[in-house]
């Protein structure tokens, strides 16, 4: 009988442990409270994240408007009033090919005050389609100043001092624009 019972406590104790196992999970409530916060932390880091990505595109169109003016202004300073006027010497600086998110154009090359470059989200660039972004360089110059030498006044025998010569100089200022939504 002994046996018996001990057999029976086994079984009642083996048994007792399988519950615990099966009780040990979540409760409904727990997991509904996991999906709510999940979802409450999706709601606000989803729209940060898509802005970050047009951020980045926008700074691809950035970095190739910047390198193209930069090519102007570098020819600007080897002697041309324009990107046009500079090719002589430098060769020419074609507008830049379209690239993954955005397609160029660079209007009145021959104008010499201001160079620009349009970049304009394509079909690829998500909500940037038909934004555009547009960078100018302004160039400005200033003749050479031929020297000025000394003189001395006969009567009072005053001296004005003269002026060293100043060479041509040049100088511009390249801004990039920030991505507008078409129509705005």
């Amino acid at each position: 009988m002994t046996s018996l019972n001990s057999k029976l406590q086994l079984a009642l104790l083996n048994r007792k442990k399988g519950r615990n196992l099966v009780e040990k999970g979540f409760t409904l409530v727990e997991l509904m409270i996991v999906i709510v916060i999940v979802g409450i932390l999706s709601a606000v880091a989803l729209p940060n994240f898509l802005s970050q990505t047009d951020k980045a595109k926008a700074t691809e169109a950035k970095s190739v408007s910047s390198a193209y003016l930069k090519q102007i202004y570098a020819a600007y300073q080897e002697g041309g009033l324009s990107a046009a006027g500079a090719a002589i010497g430098t060769g020419s600086i074609p507008c830049p090919a379209e690239t993954r998110y955005f397609t160029f154009n660079c209007p009145d090359p021959e104008n010499a005050q201001t160079n620009q470059i349009v970049a304009t989200g394509n079909s690829t660039s998500g909500s940037l389609l038909g934004s555009t972004i547009t960078s100018s360089v302004y160039l400005t110059a200033q003749a050479a100043v031929a020297e000025v030498p000394s003189s001395t006044d006969p009567v009072t025998g005053a001296v004005t001092p003269g002026q060293p010569a100043i060479p041509a100089l040049s100088s511009g200022t390249i801004v990039i624009g920030n991505p507008v939504a078409s129509g705005g």
